[in-house]
């Protein structure tokens, strides 16, 4: 039981955090954009390399997690 409960926090972590990476790759672009007046590429790029940093973090975990 424990160890449902284990994997099931991590999961929920890891989606936790992707959400978070997007939500910040796409702030700081929409903030960019603001800025530079460049509506909407640059949030268009944050959001990709948010997305792309929390998949890899997803992946590193996953990696970890795999090892005996």
């Amino acid at each position: 039981m424990a160890d449902m409960r284990s994997g099931l926090l991590q999961a929920a972590s890891l989606g936790v955090e992707i959400a978070v990476a997007v939500f910040l790759g796409a702030g700081g672009g929409y903030w960019l954009d603001r800025q530079f007046r460049t509506e909407p590429w640059l949030m268009v790029v944050g959001l990709l390399l948010g997305a792309a940093a929390g998949l890899w973090n997803a992946y590193k975990i996953a990696m970890n997690n795999e090892r005996p």
